[in-house]
C-alpha cells in the first residue's frame, strides 16, 4: 500500500511550489478629512473653532512621509515613501499597497510633511506636487500643508484663511526650523494571505485649533509662513489631530445596522410583525 508516501511527495510538490513566495495581502488606505465628526464640507461657512472664529474650508493639500505599519514583533514595512493628498483630486485621497506580509499589525506610523532631510528644493518636477513649493528665501523645500478658506473678523469681515505649515525660521532670518512632526496611530489589523484589507486615516480640522493651543485667526492672522509661533502652535496641536479607523470601522453604517438588527432579531420567523417589533426592543438596549 503507496498511499502514505503518494501523499507524502504531493504535499512536499505543494511546499516547493509556494516555497518562493511569503503569504502576503494588500491594504488600501483612504484619507478623510471631518470637522469633529462630520465630514468636511468645502467652500461653506458652517464651521467655528476654539476661539470661536467662523470659517469655511476651500481646500487642503499636504504631504505624507516614510508611511510605515509596525507589526506585533516590532518590524516596520515601508508603505510609501511620500503621498501627496488633495481635496481638490478624489485620486490623491486613497493609496492601495500590495505585499504587505501576513501578520498583525499595531501601529499606523508616518510624518506629516517632510523633515529637513527629505524637503529639499526641485524635488519634485510635475504639479501637483511642484505647486507645494515653498519659497527660497524662506528656507526652500515644500510646504507641508496648505489649508486655505476664509473666516469672518472681529469686525464680521470675511477674510482669506491661509494655514500653510513649512519650514519655519527666526526673526531675524538666519536659522530655519524642521516643522514637521511623527504621527503614531495605535491600530488593530491582522493581514491574511490573499486578501484586502481596508483602512481609515481622518484629519479632524478643528483639532489643528484646539489642543492644548487655542488657536486664535484674529490673533494669528490670515497669512502665517513667516510666523514660527503660529507654526509651533499648529506643529503642537497635530499630536491629536489624526485617527485610524481600523476594518470593522470601515464598514458602511447601512451593511452595519443590518448586521445588528440580524443579531437582535428572534428567531425563526425573522421578517415576522411581532419579532419586527421585538427587534427594535433589542436594537434600542444595544445602542
Amino acid at each position: 500500500m503507496r498511499t502514505k508516501p503518494i501523499i507524502a511527495f504531493m504535499l512536499a510538490l505543494a511546499l516547493a511550489a509556494t516555497a518562493c513566495s511569503d503569504p502576503a495581502g494588500s491594504l488600501t488606505l483612504t484619507v478623510t478629512h471631518e470637522v469633529d465628526g462630520t465630514p468636511l464640507v468645502v467652500d461653506a461657512l458652517r464651521y467655528a473653532n476654539e476661539a470661536g472664529n467662523p470659517y469655511l474650508v476651500n481646500e487642503v493639500q499636504w504631504f505624507i512621509t516614510n508611511l510605515e505599519l509596525e507589526d506585533c514583533g516590532g518590524n516596520h514595512v515601508m508603505l510609501a515613501e511620500t503621498w501627496y493628498i488633495d481635496t481638490n483630486l478624489p485620486e490623491t485621497q486613497t493609496l492601495r499597497v500590495s505585499e504587505i506580509p501576513a501578520s498583525c499589525y499595531r501601529v499606523l506610523r508616518f510624518t506629516f510633511g517632510l523633515n529637513d532631510a527629505d524637503n529639499q528644493s526641485g524635488r519634485f518636477s510635475n504639479p501637483p506636487e511642484s505647486n507645494m513649493f515653498w519659497p527660497d528665501e524662506l528656507g526652500g523645500g515644500y510646504h507641508y500643508m496648505k489649508l486655505n478658506g476664509k473666516y469672518l473678523t472681529a469686525d464680521s469681515l470675511l477674510a482669506p484663511l491661509a494655514i500653510h505649515l513649512g519650514r519655519g525660521q527666526n526673526e531675524g532670518h538666519t536659522e530655519f526650523y524642521d516643522n514637521s512632526f511623527t504621527v503614531e496611530l495605535p491600530i488593530d489589523l491582522a493581514v491574511y494571505d490573499g486578501q484586502d484589507y481596508p483602512l481609515g486615516l481622518v484629519m479632524n480640522i478643528n483639532q489643528w485649533f484646539r489642543d492644548p493651543v487655542v488657536y486664535d485667526f484674529n490673533t494669528y492672522g490670515s497669512a502665517i509662513m513667516q510666523n514660527q509661533q503660529a507654526q509651533q502652535a499648529l506643529r503642537t496641536n497635530g499630536h491629536n489631530v489624526f485617527s485610524a479607523k481600523n476594518p470593522e470601522d470601515m464598514k458602511s453604517p447601512l451593511k452595519a445596522t443590518v448586521q445588528l438588527f440580524q443579531k437582535a432579531a428572534p428567531k425563526p420567523h425573522f421578517m415576522s410583525w411581532d419579532n419586527f417589533k421585538n427587534s427594535l426592543e433589542n436594537l434600542k438596549e444595544r445602542l
